[in-house]
């Protein structure tokens, strides 16, 4: 049995030092300006770590990098889908939102949704804060405090800690759910992968998911889309008010 263990140590940290290798590699490819090398580099550990099922927060980083690569080689949609994924891995990862956020200053569609309530993009905004599992633990902690303070106004005999314990469980209740929900639509959207990023220099929206079917919009290439059905090789896909069918080589989800 120790052995076993000994072994499964041993290639557990075999593989982290051929990782940390390859990044060092593919680093040193980017800062020499060889970032095609260095692409090929960073897209081997990602797919690497997916094929261990270990694609970690750590991988935020390659990400992160190469998207930078990316841009340096003039593929804004590679780019942005790369900082994409690297927040999806580390969601309040600075430079990578600041990197998405001027990247996307440089793309042709300029989306502005004028059905968009602001209270809606602020909450989304918190939601995207932190990961799923960061929420359902938040969640599962409000409603235990939510238990604790029922518990307490049923068995206090004191009236001011009876007071303080009722409103300690109602709000922690909403607190819960809010959570609890904010978990679950994490949890939709990844599972789901609902969200996707237009690879293509311009795409043309059609009416149905035919090539015969009438131009609706252009999109172009960064665009970022939610993909809301699929039928066959097309996507129907959702960007403001605005909703059509693509082909799905064209995107790419995040």
């Amino acid at each position: 049995m120790k052995r076993i263990l000994l072994a499964i140590s041993l290639f557990l940290c075999a593989g982290q030092l051929f990782a940390q290798s390859g990044f060092m590699q593919a680093n040193n490819a980017y800062s020499q300006g060889n970032y095609a090398e260095a692409i090929s580099g960073y897209e081997q550990l990602i797919s690497e770590a997916q094929a261990r099922e270990a694609l970690t927060d750590d991988y935020a980083e390659v990400y992160y990098n190469l998207g930078n690569a990316y841009y340096k080689q003039g593929e804004l949609g590679q780019s942005i889908l790369a900082y994409e994924r690297a927040l999806r891995l580390k969601p309040r990862m600075k430079d990578a939102k600041q990197n998405l956020q001027f990247v996307e200053q440089r793309i042709t569609d300029r989306i502005d949704d004028t059905r968009s309530f602001f209270l809606q993009d602020w909450l989304i905004a918190l939601r995207n804060q932190w990961k799923e599992s960061t929420w359902t633990w938040l969640s599962i902690v409000l409603f235990t405090i939510m238990l604790a303070g029922l518990l307490l106004f049923l068995l206090g005999r004191e009236a001011t800690v009876r007071k303080i314990a009722f409103h300690c469980a109602w709000i922690s209740l909403l607190l819960s759910l809010y959570t609890g929900i904010n978990a679950g639509t994490l949890h939709s959207r990844d599972t789901y992968r609902e969200e996707a990023i237009i690879m293509q220099g311009v795409v043309n929206a059609k009416s149905s998911p035919d090539r015969s079917g009438t131009d609706l919009f252009q999109l172009h290439e960064g665009t970022k889309v939610r993909i809301t059905d699929t039928l066959g090789d097309w996507s129907e896909v959702r960007v403001a008010q605005w909703e059509g069918w693509i082909e799905t080589r064209m995107l790419e989800r995040i």
